[in-house]
């Protein structure tokens, strides 16, 4: 959603195993009297009660909570680029996100994601944000809105967002590059940002020895911003991250990042940048 390349999900594999077990009719000569069935339906029914052991186990709850999911991140980057620029130097990043499917291909987001420098004299930045997606075939619509607020100041940006991308994972399978739109218009300030970009998750543990919990993940964008002290400015940036699934609910990565904006009026922000980060999720 925002400036630290929003990394990919894993997938991992399961499987499960069932039992068929087959009798042999036999001719016998004497009448058997079998067991009642109700005996039999009071032994099921009390089975499925002792299985309800928590709210969450209830049928009325059971639809809502599977279309509910949730994570927290802890980040940590050796510097803080937005859309091209240096804003901190190394900062912890932690955050947290909550998503319900809606069904009909509707989904609903959102969370909140913080810049804390490690450096105390540096204000932190809290972001806030929300939004809308719509899935239909492989493109993803998201329509968003984030504020942004800083600690120590009463001023504070609010922005929409309308993207649009497409998962090729149907028509290239391994080698799904995926293509993505976005633009952004902060009402507060003014201001629009235009940017294209790709991601990419290359299997690579899947390739070496057929297992999946570990990829490499890839993604390249180019912003055009505009400014409210100049016409504009364009920004490059890449990232790589190994990303490795510890099991069903937690992840590890960790990665290095390159940035590059034109913007001679920010003289900090002229520079190539390069820099590092690693992050721990946890989520369901």
């Amino acid at each position: 959603m925002k400036k630290i390349f929003i990394i990919l999900p894993l997938l991992t594999a399961f499987f499960a195993g069932y039992l068929n077990a087959e009798g042999n009719e036999a001719t016998v000569t004497v009448a058997v009297t079998p067991k009642p069935a109700v005996a039999n339906e009071a032994a099921v029914a009390a089975q499925k009660t002792a299985e309800i052991n928590t709210l969450a186990d209830e049928d009325i709850c059971l639809p809502v909570l599977e279309r509910f999911s949730a994570s927290l991140t802890l980040g940590f980057e050796s510097e803080y680029i937005f859309r091209g620029k240096s804003m901190a130097g190394a900062s912890l990043n932690p955050q947290i996100d909550v998503a319900y499917d809606v069904g009909y291909g509707l989904g609903l987001y959102a969370g909140v994601w913080s810049n804390t420098p490690v450096d105390s004299d540096i204000e932190s930045e809290i972001d806030y944000y929300a939004g809308i997606t719509y899935a239909i075939q492989n493109f993803l619509f998201d329509l968003g809105y984030a504020a942004y607020t800083y600690t120590g100041d009463e001023s504070s940006s609010h922005e929409m967002k309308f993207a649009v991308s497409y998962d090729t994972s149907d028509i290239l399978g391994d080698f799904n590059v995926s293509p993505a739109a976005a633009f952004y218009y902060d009402f507060t300030l003014g201001v629009y940002t235009l940017e294209a970009g790709a991601v990419y998750s290359a299997p690579v543990t899947k390739w070496i020895a057929d297992r999946n919990w570990g990829t490499i993940d890839l993604a390249a964008v180019y912003g055009w911003a505009t400014t409210a002290t100049s016409g504009g400015y364009s920004y490059v940036a890449f990232s790589a991250d190994a990303v490795i699934a510890v099991n069903d609910y937690c992840s590890l990565s960790a990665g290095v990042r390159y940035a590059y904006n034109n913007d001679n009026t920010y003289l900090e922000g002229t520079a190539s940048r390069v820099w590092f980060g690693t992050s721990l999720s946890i989520g369901f």
